[in-house]
């Protein structure tokens, strides 16, 4: 399940919130029966007010898509939608499973129908992103080429300086620079001098692994498990602006100068990634201690707000070779 909200859109924050809702029980990926994660974790996972999401359930509890049962929590019901409505639904879920399965991006998709509607479709830039993580940096390139019309050129922050070196004196490929806001100022000090502006999106942690962490009793010793500081860093920042702030959360990572096997003995749950959980296996994990994936991914609004930078590059700086 994925909700994200886009502070900056000229949509209004609750009325994002509740087409997305009503879109998860519509194509049934809340399925009738579950319970939706309380009012107070979708805030803090959102980042929103929860005055804002607390007003979003009562109108869904209006329209009939949600009921709260006392003590219980607010569960989801059998949307009262007619046939027609149901149909226009399957509709542009074919349209976009077909796009999918074609290889055709769903940015891409609706840049093709606006030039339909007579607006300019845009080309396809370059950029270059910047992460401390390979496999971060893989996935985070991955999804913005999925989601924009760009090419990326993905470099891990300790080898920025070197890949700059074998461009001095060259004209740089890159219109922008694209990292997380946990790097924004180291690679800021490095493309700032060469005329490059650097954007930071925000990483943040998934519902699903939000909604297990917040059924964890209170107190639960929940080891944040990364291949390095900066990542474990990271995560566990994600989730405590979640609002898991009812565990006992703790950082694991390798190179603390002490063992990793050891630290692991003194968690109950672990939080990883999906790389870092293939790896569970060789370190010593103690038996009947859980694993929670938490892969982080990008901010909606943050890549929305990055393609709008990019449509409004000059022309010049868009690559013509490639247009659509």
């Amino acid at each position: 399940m994925e909700l994200r909200v886009d502070s900056r859109s000229h949509v209004p924050v609750h009325v994002q919130l509740q087409e997305q809702l009503k879109h998860l029980i519509l194509t049934g990926e809340l399925a009738v029966g579950s319970r939706l994660p309380s009012i107070r974790m979708l805030a803090g996972y959102l980042r929103i007010n929860r005055n804002t999401v607390a007003r979003v359930v009562a109108e869904l509890e209006r329209e009939g898509f949600l009921e709260t049962r006392r003590g219980s929590g607010t569960y989801v019901l059998d949307p009262p939608v007619d046939a027609e409505g149901m149909e226009r639904q399957r509709f542009l879920e074919r349209v976009m499973r077909q796009a999918a399965e074609e290889g055709v991006p769903v940015e891409e998709l609706g840049y093709a129908l606006l030039a339909r509607a007579g607006s300019r479709v845009p080309g396809r830039a370059t950029i270059l992103f910047v992460e401390c993580s390979g496999p971060e940096l893989e996935q985070y390139a991955a999804e913005l080429e999925d989601r924009l019309p760009v090419r990326v050129e993905g470099v891990l922050l300790e080898d920025l300086r070197e890949r700059l070196a074998r461009e001095e004196g060259a004209s740089l490929p890159w219109r922008l620079a694209v990292t997380t806001f946990y790097h924004v100022h180291e690679v800021e000090e490095l493309m700032e001098p060469r005329g490059i502006e650097t954007v930071a999106l925000l990483a943040e942690a998934t519902l699903d692994g939000i909604t297990r962490l917040a059924e964890l009793p209170a107190g639960t010793r929940v080891g944040v498990l990364g291949n390095s500081r900066t990542c474990s860093d990271n995560l566990l920042s994600s989730l405590v602006g979640a609002g898991m702030d009812h565990l006992e959360l703790f950082q694991v990572y390798e190179d603390v100068g002490r063992d990793l096997e050891e630290q692991l003995k003194e968690t109950e749950v672990v939080v990883c990634s999906s790389p870092m959980y293939r790896r569970l296996a060789t370190l010593g994990l103690p038996p009947g201690t859980e694993v929670i994936l938490q892969d982080r991914t990008l901010d909606k609004g943050g890549v929305e707000m990055l393609g709008r930078m990019l449509r409004s590059l000059p022309r010049e700086v868009v690559d013509e070779g490639d247009r659509r």
